[in-house]
């Protein structure tokens, strides 16, 4: 199988059963698949041959699924890319996966005129305006393009089962984005994976708030639905009321949700208003959220959350079932169906073998294997070979195990702290401080310090706007479960904090935001500030 014919064969078992929602529009099975074939035909037309790159800078729309799947009919390569990247982050990526044509939203029409001044590589633009006269000249217009191209239903070579389905690329936190190497087996083994731990149904109808250049959103929750039959519900851009409104007029089923999202919808002040009793599971991940918090959303909005860990080079690895999700908060779960993980001593002075595993409860390196791992970054030999080892990946994420198997978030390996030469990890404060009455969300992270080297600051969003450092200290001072030298030094109010696409708290921008600032400096910050 590859993943054009996951489309077709959910087209010959469901044909008129509505396979995707977007906006005002609607289309069946029969109908999308036709729509995806007349625009491969058209990119087949402009030139595009198997292992071409076709990249699309577009918002969550049809227009970037209808791309993604008409590659797939061509054998050709997807780019999926933030559609709020920069004219020169974008270009970096074009120039890097060496894309043939860009789709490109409406929206973004000004920055892929300045893309094109730069990037020399890109044969075609095509633009997703509202109609041809937006378009500028030299580049078409994508409705256009499919109107205009002929359905021929005619079968295509089949691409091999290690053939690159698409690069995706990460949000290059620790430095130049890499494109990870998708192959068709790599994706339909996700598929599958997600459809078996969340046990998704053809009666299904997802909601789709996650960006659809991520993994996250198409390989985990957009495929696989789409594997069982069911229907795709795209909204171009999330906001919390109009997620409930969807949820309730589009009676949707399963929604897959940062924490961020979930509380901002659970706190909204109408949220009783809306009907959410459709919903049958919510997946979510990428940040800790508190037990209180976790309580009224079981109560309120959706009985069955899941919790899940992945990445960009091997999605959902991990996954919490929601039997589990208060007995077992702040945990990822156990490994899924197919995949395999061990917990590794974490050593940056030697490489160390998988193998080498640390006990129960210590804290180490976690590294996965399984059929939905990467099998390499795009042109970049020396950072594969540092990711991939024996055919495991080494995800440079701490994790522990308790006593019944369950796996434990505590950072990135590179975000440990080292103050007055003592190791603290992230997560273990901040899982003190998520259980303080009035915190919503919380990061912390390590500043520099002339006397230790470093010190932990907490940066705190509240639910009570009335919540002070003191209150916050007297918590943590009051806590059995951290010793005195991890209690956070400073502390740091702020409205919201920043995230990835996946819900990852982006805690490099925080460190950048705050390395330089005395506490004067701080002070005198527009967002309120508070330190201990």
């Amino acid at each position: 199988m590859h993943i054009a014919r996951i489309l077709e064969a959910s087209a010959d078992r469901y044909p008129d059963h509505t396979a995707l929602v977007y906006e005002d529009r609607r289309w069946t099975y029969r109908e999308w698949l036709s729509r995806v074939r007349r625009f491969a035909q058209a990119l087949s037309d402009l030139g595009v041959r198997p292992g071409d790159r076709v990249a699309f800078y577009v918002s969550t729309s049809e227009n970037s699924v209808t791309t993604f799947f008409a590659c797939q009919f061509l054998g050709a390569v997807a780019v999926p890319m933030n559609f709020r990247l920069s004219p020169g982050e974008a270009a970096y990526i074009l120039r890097d996966s060496g894309a043939r044509v860009l789709v490109y939203g409406r929206a973004l029409t000004d920055s892929t005129l300045r893309i094109a001044e730069e990037v020399h590589s890109v044969h075609d633009f095509i633009g997703c305006a509202y109609d041809c006269s937006n378009i500028p000249p030299g580049h078409h217009h994508f409705d256009t393009l499919v109107e205009q191209s002929p359905d021929q239903g005619e079968p295509r070579p089949v691409p091999a089962r290690d053939a690159i389905s698409s690069l995706v690329y990460t949000s290059g936190t620790t430095g130049r984005p890499k494109g990870v190497i998708h192959t068709h087996a790599n994706d339909i083994a996700i598929a599958m994976n997600c459809v078996m731990e969340y046990s998704l149904r053809h009666d299904d109808r997802a909601l789709h708030i996650a960006p659809l250049y991520h993994v996250g959103g198409m390989q985990a929750y957009f495929i696989p639905h789409l594997l069982v039959g069911g229907t795709n519900v795209v909204i171009g851009r999330y906001d919390a009321e109009r997620t409930l409104l969807t949820i309730a007029a589009e009676r949707i089923t399963t929604l897959f949700a940062v924490p961020t999202q979930i509380q901002e919808m659970l706190f909204h002040p109408d949220f009783a208003r809306f009907d959410v009793s459709s919903l049958r599971l919510v997946t979510t991940g990428g940040a800790a959220i508190s037990s209180a918090t976790m309580e009224r959303v079981t109560a309120e909005f959706c009985s069955s959350i899941f919790n899940g860990y992945g990445m960009t080079e091997a999605s959902l690895t991990l996954v919490l079932h929601p039997e589990d999700a208060l007995r077992k908060l702040g945990s990822c779960g156990k490994p899924t169906l197919i995949s395999e993980c061990r917990i590794i001593i974490d050593n940056l002075d030697r490489e160390v073998s998988p193998d080498e595993r640390v006990s129960q409860g210590e804290i180490g390196q976690l590294i996965v294997r399984g059929p939905q791992g990467m099998s390499g970054y795009w042109n970049k030999p020396s950072e594969t070979q540092k990711k991939l080892k024996a055919g495991w990946i080494y995800t440079g994420d701490l994790f522990s195990q308790d006593e019944d198997g369950f796996y434990y978030f505590h950072g990135r390996a590179d975000d440990m702290i080292v103050s007055g030469g003592e190791n603290i990890y992230p997560r273990e404060v901040e899982e003190i401080l998520y259980r303080c009455p009035g915190v919503k969300e919380v990061s912390v992270v390590g500043l520099s310090d002339a006397r230790w080297g470093q010190i932990v600051v907490a940066f705190v969003v509240r639910s009570d706007p009335d919540l002070r450092p003191e209150t916050i200290d007297a918590h943590v001072r009051a806590s059995r479960d951290l010793a005195s030298y991890k209690r956070p030094k400073r502390y740091e109010f702020l409205e919201t904090l920043p995230i990835n696409p996946s819900g990852k708290v982006l805690k490099r921008e925080l460190i950048a935001r705050y390395e330089k600032a005395s506490p004067k400096q701080a002070a005198s910050c527009p967002t309120p500030t508070s330190r201990c």
